[in-house]
């Protein structure tokens, strides 16, 4: 089942290949002469196209006349029980086995492309009712949906979803019906070439469970020649929608003891999201000397220096090369940010101000002008020289712990 056209007709085509392995002229004819069948068989009702998490009601509510053909060629609507009619008119309706490996697509790139798709993710489902998501929390609700009483499935996917808020919705889904059999983790092992995902298997049954089994895997190859993991438990789950933790075996009688008592880093700290400017390459420089009031400074954008104000631009820490442990390292970054800031959140400075009040940065700004008036689909206006997200900016001069943006340990 995949929704791209191509993909199908490859699959269709290299399981025919697959079939013909080892298979001559001659026994082709005998089997023709023999069983009056053709020699390749017909996948049509096998491999199919379409929208696995859209069906038919997704017309119910929606103008067909306000729809494009080709908007309705992208969303592709389909009928998993008219396409599959021997799997859902038995007396147990449903697959018994449901496997795949689902897109990985946060919400926010969604809606830029599929927004019709996304609104009716968001009432169609209820790991999508609320907040931001990654849509394979989306797959994981239908394929699960579509099990019969006896069905299994069986998912490679992000464990992010494990303790992301996001993830809360189907962790409540998940533990309330007990439906997670098995779990093996993957840690920071990384399972696809070219691509830094954090992955998990996730087995799921749709009758409750009895149990969870969990491993985790240190060694990738090991795991892959010979089945190699360690025992894991997986706390939370008894509590649905709580995070779940994986930690080894030996250690959850421990971590359970620790996480019934005592004050957390959530109780005296807020986690939020950083800077999003969408332009990371105009409003980050690299510094290269400061002079005075002045500091100079190299755009990615323009590959040119650039003199600006000093006491404006401020310095600015990148995780994964400026935070080391117990010290900062290389606070060479530069950061233009065009707001005033005080404790009720912050305002974007109006240009004559800016043109008056910081001429040079002013100056770098407007020469980057057309770069910056692209983004979101041209929609910034007079505030073309902001962020296209404004959040959390009153919480940057808080005092901080530092952490690098991803490690493999707390030091």
């Amino acid at each position: 089942m995949d929704i791209d056209t191509q993909a199908v007709e490859v699959t269709k085509l290299s399981l025919l290949l697959k079939v013909l392995e080892g298979e001559s002229g001659e026994t082709i004819q005998t089997t023709l002469r023999l069983f009056h069948e053709r020699a390749l068989p017909d996948l049509g009702n096998n491999i199919k196209c379409g929208n696995s998490l859209i069906g038919p009601d997704f017309y119910d509510d929606m103008q067909m006349e306000l729809m494009d053909e080709e908007e309705r060629y992208r969303i592709n609507v389909f009928d998993w029980e008219a396409e599959f009619p021997s799997v859902f008119q038995r007396r147990t309706a449903g697959f018994d086995a449901v496997i795949g490996n689902p897109p990985y697509v946060r919400i926010q790139h969604l809606k830029e492309w599929m927004p019709l798709e996304v609104e009716h993710y968001k009432s169609a489902y209820e790991s999508a009712a609320k907040g931001n998501y990654d849509i394979y929390v989306v797959f994981v609700e239908r394929g699960l949906a579509l099990l019969n009483s006896q069905g299994a499935l069986g998912f490679i996917l992000p464990h992010k979803f494990f303790t992301a808020k996001y993830g809360e919705s189907l962790r409540k889904m998940l533990a309330g019906g007990k439906h997670v059999t098995r779990i093996t983790h993957f840690g920071d092992n990384q399972v696809f070439e070219r691509s830094s995902t954090y992955t998990c298997l996730l087995f799921l049954s749709r009758k409750s469970a009895h149990k969870c089994t969990a491993t985790s895997v240190v060694e990738i190859l090991d795991w892959r020649s010979h089945g190699v993991s360690d025992p894991a438990s997986v706390l939370g789950m008894a509590a649905p929608g709580t995070e779940w933790l994986l930690v080894a075996a030996e250690l959850a009688p421990l971590i359970s003891k620790l996480s019934a008592f005592g004050t957390k880093l959530e109780d005296i700290a807020r986690l939020f999201v950083g800077l999003q400017t969408d332009a990371d390459d105009v409003f980050i420089l690299d510094q290269i000397k400061v002079k005075g009031d002045r500091v100079l400074c190299h755009s990615k954008t323009t590959d040119a220096e650039h003199w600006l104000e000093n006491g404006h631009v401020t310095h600015l820490l990148k995780g994964s090369r400026s935070i080391e442990r117990y010290q900062l390292k290389g606070v060479s970054k530069r950061l233009v940010f065009p707001y005033f800031v005080d404790t009720g959140g912050s305002e974007l400075i109006p240009p004559a101000t800016y043109k008056s009040s910081f001429p040079l940065t002013w100056a770098y700004l407007w020469a980057n002008k057309e770069r910056l008036v692209k983004r979101n689909r041209g929609r910034m206006g007079a505030g073309w020289y902001g962020y296209v997200y404004k959040k959390n900016h009153a919480r940057f001069r808080h005092p901080k712990l530092l952490v690098p943006s991803i490690a493999n340990e707390a030091a």
